[in-house]
């Protein structure tokens, strides 16, 4: 946990930008992934957004590692982030 509360590993320049996934084993993290892709099944609606150029070569390095598309990988990590704000397991 770091000083403001949010769990894991700091990852950037501000407070909020945490690893909410480090302490996960491998199965865990494939778990929550498989989880989350069959809720991305739903509808979708393509938005555009903007992202720190290391940060989307970051994204883009872990989601091939995990054998992901990124923009794949950037929906899991959203939606399985945002599960755990609802379940107060992390802070913004």
């Amino acid at each position: 946990m770091t000083k403001n509360g949010a769990i894991g590993q700091r990852f950037g320049p501000e407070p909020h930008q945490v690893d909410p996934y480090e302490g996960m084993s491998g199965d865990e993290f494939v778990a929550e992934v498989e989880a989350a892709f069959s809720a991305a099944r739903r509808h979708q609606r393509a938005i555009s957004l903007k992202l720190p150029e290391e940060l989307l070569a970051r994204t883009k390095a872990e989601a091939a590692r995990h054998g992901l598309p990124y923009q794949t990988f950037i929906k899991v990590v959203l939606e399985k982030s945002l599960d755990r704000l609802g379940r107060g397991d992390l802070r913004p």
